[in-house]
């Protein structure tokens, strides 16, 4: 009897010991193992994710602003990125040259709501990161476009070759919009128009609501930095005003596939 309760006290020291070695990180060999990667990395991953979607957002609201500068300036006194801008405009009867800016505006209006739905209907709410690549991609080809439009096109430019400009311009910001919709689902934050951001902003600051005031506010200042780039190197040459929103649109796509391996994408932390 007294071997066999003997042999049931060693078996149950064993056991504990073993408990104990599995607990504090050490295998059965003697050797310590650190704990899964996965849950040491997970918060340094929703760090990076969180960044890399706020650098997404301050760099396409920079081509926003730089994008509406082009198009103001040079195709007719409209707006492609920003489209309440539009709705004013329309109603401004008395500016010079109204029936050409009219007609940009409904170009402008129409191609931004077209692109839009093709690019919700690509990115699906909580969409992987490849369909915003490719959201991106599409709009990066329409600015392409714009600016081979521009080098192709005799100057000075009538209102039949504006408008294909105009559509091209309206639809790529569409597609930025879309993506920057996709990844902000709830904090107000968008790239091509700032209003909502200002009111969310304001409005969570007025009632001591946690947000991430700086993205809102890096959003609003990329687009005014933006459009300022635009008009100036429009002043250099016209050339390079069509050519600045490519660039943060490529930077855009960069931002993205960097960050790819992080699944689904969610500007959830910026609420």
């Amino acid at each position: 009897m007294r071997t066999k309760w003997l042999a049931w006290f060693a078996g149950r020291f064993c056991w504990s010991l073993s408990s104990i070695m599995r607990t504090k990180g050490i295998s059965d060999d003697g050797r310590r193992h650190a704990p899964s990667r996965r849950k040491l990395s997970r918060p340094v991953e929703r760090s990076t994710r969180r960044s890399l979607l706020r650098a997404t957002a301050i760099t396409l609201s920079f081509a926003a602003g730089a994008t509406d500068a082009f198009a103001f300036l040079l195709l007719g006194g409209v707006f492609t990125a920003n489209m309440t801008g539009n709705m004013v405009l329309a109603g401004l009867t008395e500016r010079t040259g109204y029936p050409s800016m009219l007609v940009g505006i409904v170009v402008a209006i129409f191609a931004f709501s077209v692109g839009l739905y093709i690019a919700f209907a690509i990115a699906r709410p909580r969409p992987p990161v490849h369909r915003l690549v490719i959201v991106l991609l599409m709009g990066t080809i329409a600015q392409i476009a714009v600016l081979l439009g521009w080098m192709l096109i005799p100057v000075p430019i009538g209102v039949g070759g504006q408008a294909p400009l105009v559509a091209l311009s309206a639809f790529a910001m569409a597609s930025q919009t879309a993506v920057s919709k996709r990844i902000e689902a709830r904090s107000g934050v968008s790239t091509t128009y700032v209003t909502g951001t200002i009111t969310s902003l304001v409005a969570d600051f007025a009632d001591a609501k946690a947000q991430d005031s700086f993205t809102r506010i890096g959003v609003i200042g990329a687009l005014v930095v933006g459009a300022l780039c635009g008009s100036l190197l429009i002043g250099v040459t016209p050339t390079l005003g069509a050519a600045l929103p490519i660039l943060p649109a490529a930077v855009g796509i960069a931002l993205l596939v960097v960050g790819r391996r992080t699944g689904r994408v969610s500007y959830a932390g910026f609420g």
